[in-house]
């Protein structure tokens, strides 16, 4: 059973309803979804089966928001007991007991995102992709600040989008990075929807790969003829998103030629076509971000904009300013000659093997978190043939050490140095012994960082992605304090 936001609702049906929102976590989509739904004249009740002091953080992002609260185990059949709507936030799988118990009872299962798709005077542009979606969707946005339109942004980066609503108009453009828990109960799709790549994330959610393939592919689904979805012509998964989809294909590729999207020509220039005349846009190497797939990033938002209708001149200079994003392969020092990078937003294995090819150095490796139940054996074997070591931190320490072992066993197997340790502190002093002058540290960690909205403590498991990384980036910065002058 999938749940799908199917049901046609107005605001001001919102009015007098009773309505229950399902999980709290650390509050963010929940407070602009209820401050939303009792703007709009709702009776707004929050549960979660954590207890009051787990759920600190999210209560006071509520502030002074008038709904009640529920917490604890029996939270489930309180919140059930008269609603008229539910909402989900996103982390809560379709089929956990409290949505199937709720769509027994005939009560609509609704989600922030879709019922936002459903209010939305103004286009759409949604984003998404197991890597790259955040760097994307940003580069997307100087893109679209440079033409006509003001532009919101929203969905799985800032702040809860539904809160804009009241400020948005038809002459506006809303844009979306959209994760697969968003998209999996999404019955509507975007104006224009860009697919960056497929590979294996969020497995323990989903369940399959095909499972979280479907969910992704409704960024297309309901797409119509007078849509646009960008694709990537060199993911073959991707492609086969689109098949049956009744929107127009505009494709991007950093090895062919579509005849209406982008290309990374063979001099190395970004090259927008379309379908009539090619027009350059700069030269990769005026990018500032670094690897292929940030070529691949800029050739997806360069198309994006020009299906908004923002001139190239305009995008080529959006892209030549672009710096990156935050936690992205973000250049932290070179300390006794050793650059040390913060890419603590890669939390899947695919995430950290581009990361690897981004550099020409050789990397020491800072790997670990909480595993998202996909397969660590090609990002092991590719370590194993290129990396000057590995430490491991966190749950997924000890997966990621038998993938490493496996990958190094045998007679004329390459050695690889592997390091566990209790703690980022300690992965970084372990990384500074282990590199040497012309090395690259990453931290690229190929996990989560934490474990599920339950906000399960394990070793190493931060609140966040960025959180993680900030504590990085200091620890660096501390150690560039002690190297010498």
């Amino acid at each position: 059973m999938t749940v799908i936001f199917d049901t046609a609702i107005t605001r001001e049906e919102l009015r007098g309803k009773r309505v229950t929102i399902v999980g709290l976590g650390k509050g963010r989509t929940t407070a602009g979804l209820a401050q939303f739904l009792v703007k709009s004249g709702a009776q707004v009740t929050v549960s979660d089966a954590r207890s009051r002091e787990e759920n600190a953080e999210g209560i006071a992002r509520l502030g002074d928001t008038p709904i009640e609260f529920v917490f604890g185990p029996s939270s489930d059949d309180m919140a059930l007991a008269d609603p008229e709507l539910v909402f989900v936030i996103p982390g809560i799988r379709p089929r956990s007991a409290t949505i199937l118990r709720a769509l027994q009872r005939d009560i609509p299962v609704l989600t922030e995102i879709a019922l936002f798709f459903r209010l939305c005077p103004a286009p759409i542009v949604g984003v998404t992709g197991t890597k790259g979606k955040t760097t994307t969707t940003t580069m997307i946005e100087r893109i679209l600040q440079r033409g006509p339109r003001r532009v919101v942004t929203g969905g799985n980066i800032g702040r809860s989008i539904i809160q804009d609503l009241d400020t948005i108009t038809k002459n506006d453009v809303v844009l979306l990075e959209l994760s697969s828990f968003q998209l999996e109960t999404l019955g509507m799709s975007p104006h224009v929807a860009v697919i960056t790549n497929v590979s294996e994330d969020h497995i323990d959610h989903h369940g399959t790969r095909e499972s979280y393939i479907a969910a992704k592919r409704n960024i297309v689904a309901w797409q119509g003829p007078k849509d646009i979805a960008v694709i990537n012509l060199d993911d073959p998964a991707v492609v086969a998103m689109h098949t049956g989809s009744a929107s127009e294909a505009r494709g991007y590729s950093l090895t062919m030629r579509p005849r209406h999207g982008a290309f990374l020509d063979p001099s190395g220039r970004l090259v927008l076509s379309d379908g009539a005349q090619q027009i350059p846009l700069i030269e990769a190497r005026e990018l500032r971000v670094v690897g292929r797939h940030n070529i691949a990033n800029a050739l997806a938002a360069a198309v994006a904009g020009q299906a908004m209708g923002v001139p190239a001149p305009q995008i080529a200079g959006a892209l030549r300013e672009f710096e990156g994003v935050t936690h992205r392969l973000q250049r932290v020092d070179e300390i006794a000659g050793v650059l040390w990078v913060d890419d603590s937003a890669a939390t899947t294995p695919a995430a950290t093997l581009s990361a690897l090819d981004a550099f020409d150095r050789t990397p020491v490796l800072i790997l670990g978190g909480v595993s998202k139940g996909v397969d660590f054996a090609p990002l092991a074997r590719e370590l194993s043939r290129r990396a000057r070591a590995a430490v491991l931190i966190g749950p997924a320490a000890d997966d990621i050490a038998s993938a490493l072992d496996a990958a190094t066993a045998g007679p004329r197997a390459p050695h690889l140095p592997i390091r566990r340790v209790a703690g980022l502190a300690d992965a970084v002093s372990a990384a500074q012994a282990l590199a040497q002058p012309g090395d690259v540290v990453l931290l690229s960690p190929a996990c989560a960082a934490r474990e599920d909205i339950t906000r399960a403590k394990t070793i190493d498991a931060f609140n966040s992605a960025d959180e993680r990384g900030e504590r990085f980036v200091a620890l660096v910065r501390e150690l560039a304090k002690g190297a010498p002058a």
